[in-house]
């Protein structure tokens, strides 16, 4: 089915994406905010009491003074017709439990308080409404490394943006905002980045909340801003009419509890996008809301498989496996800074400054560039909600055994079976997989080399072997292409990524 599509004027002549992408990853730092307007405090008249902004930027990103929003996309956003801003939003918030047993799963959460909290948002919109798609995502901001990641922008940003769609990053959860306590990443929080900027922001209730009881409530109140028409409401010009819940990782974990004991309490999201993560419980049919979950072939080997978390296909659900994929891709922790993609490298590093490098049993990560099956199955998601359009049921990797460490069937090249297979898996010039693990712990964050999968160059001799030549090598590659579009387990505006990787190569 064709979708008639509300694209950015400017993003017209660009629809095949090839354009767009190749000034993606080069795009010069953002500049401050020019005569930027002082933040203005209204109630909105939906989601939160408050919300104020929008924050000016007073700063380049990576200055030392840290006065501009912690992670702006180093994306030039103004050439592609969209800017992003920064508010605070304050209210109360109805505390649920953010760790409920699995049997708590099973029925709608019963609310046990209620707390006030400050929070941020940044919003990544088109910059004319008019050129609104009247879709926004919500991210439940990652903050496993001890701070917010954006995730779903930079897997997605860029389907967002040539779709005239708005991003949402949602700051919700107490270790983004008020930092870690204890532990290698304690104090990474954005009240301890910015106290300037930040240290009015609190998740805690002054310290005396710590479980992230109120996150739930706080991503409710967003869709409802979102979703909000009153004039004091500075989002309202956009029309959002759906929004997408979607998150990474341990965001995922939360959205996960929230699809099944929240989200029947008001509905307020769409469909939901769960990439790469697991609840205690896969998400509950008599829910009814659409719900996606992509996992990489490293997630399934740590146990996303393991038949509790398991589901079938059916009316609310699909999910994809990405063979040969890692958990954490090789283009996140690009070096960077002005690379989107690079969430773990140098973006990281541009607010932090270096760290020690991980040392890990095996190369890593996977460097099958797993992104664009995000892109697909964000355009499914949106088909199957606004028209109706069931996507299409993927084929899941090969297991043999389910127990974590999963034991996957392999070829003779120790690739994955099944799965989605991208062309780095099914056209492959190295082995790619979902398995690694520290080297040692002298440096804590080795630890997270279990998320990192593995890469290894095929030698001469092994390409020899696969393939006549170039041409030959190249041919099947396109082969590929077409088919995973066929499937729409690819979009056309993505498939000269590897078409282009394929005139690289050398074999």
């Amino acid at each position: 089915m064709t979708r008639p599509r509300r694209l950015p004027a400017l993003l017209v002549t660009l629809a095949t994406g090839a354009a767009l992408f190749v000034a993606l990853p080069g795009a010069a730092p953002a500049e401050p905010e020019a005569g930027a307007q002082p933040e203005v405090s209204v109630a909105p008249g939906a989601g939160p009491e408050r919300i104020t902004g929008p924050i000016p930027q007073r700063a380049r990103p990576g200055d030392p003074s840290h006065d501009y929003t912690f992670y702006r996309t180093p994306l030039d956003l103004r050439r592609f017709g969209y800017l992003e801003q920064e508010f605070f939003i304050s209210g109360t918030a109805t505390r649920y439990p953010a760790n409920p047993t699995a049997d708590e799963q099973r029925q709608t959460a019963t609310p046990i308080g209620t707390t006030p909290y400050t929070t941020r948002i940044v919003v990544r919109r088109p910059a004319h409404p008019g050129r609104s798609a009247g879709i926004a995502v919500v991210d439940w901001q990652n903050v496993t490394a001890g701070h917010d990641i954006d995730t779903e922008w930079g897997t997605s940003g860029d389907y967002y943006i040539r779709h005239g769609w708005t991003y949402v990053g949602a700051s919700v959860q107490r270790v983004g905002v008020n930092g870690a306590t204890t532990g290698a990443t304690a104090g990474l929080g954005l009240r301890q980045w910015s106290p300037a900027r930040y240290g009015a922001l609190d998740l805690t209730a002054g310290g005396t909340l710590l479980d992230d009881t109120q996150s739930f409530d706080v991503y409710t109140q967003i869709a409802d801003l979102l979703k909000g028409r009153d004039r004091r409401n500075p989002l309202a010009d956009l029309r959002i009419g759906t929004v997408y819940a979607g998150g990474a990782s341990q965001s995922a974990r939360f959205l996960g509890v929230y699809y099944n004991t929240v989200q029947p309490i008001r509905h307020v999201y769409d469909g939901f996008l769960l990439a790469i993560g697991d609840s205690a419980l896969p998400p509950r049919p008599e829910v009814g809301t659409k719900a996606f979950r992509v996992f990489t072939e490293n997630d399934v080997y740590r146990g996303a498989a393991v038949p509790s978390r398991v589901a079938p296909d059916g009316p609310t659900l699909r999910t994809w496996h990405i063979a040969g994929a890692s958990h954490v891709p090789a283009y996140a922790t690009g070096a960077d800074p002005n690379d989107f993609r690079a969430t773990l490298g140098g973006i990281r590093v541009r607010e932090f400054g270096p760290q020690a490098p991980r040392e890990c049993v095996n190369p890593g990560p996977s460097e099958v560039t797993s992104w664009p099956v995000f892109h697909a199955a964000y355009e499914a998601l949106d088909d199957w909600v606004r028209h109706g359009v069931p996507p299409r049921m993927a084929k899941p990797l090969a297991i043999v055994d389910p127990t974590p460490p999963a034991n996957l069937l392999r070829d003779g090249n120790g690739l994955a079976e099944g799965g989605i297979r991208l062309p780095d898996v099914e056209v492959p010039v190295a082995r790619n997989d979902g398995i690694n693990a520290p080297a040692n712990l002298a440096n804590p964050l080795n630890g997270f080399c279990v998320l990192y999968g593995t890469h290894r160059d095929f030698t001469a001799e092994q390409l020899r072997a696969l393939y006549y030549g170039a041409e030959d090598y190249r041919d099947q590659v396109r082969d590929v292409v077409r088919r995973l579009e066929t499937l729409r387990f690819l979009l056309p505006e993505d498939s000269h990524v590897f078409l282009d990787a394929a005139r690289r190569q050398e074999i």
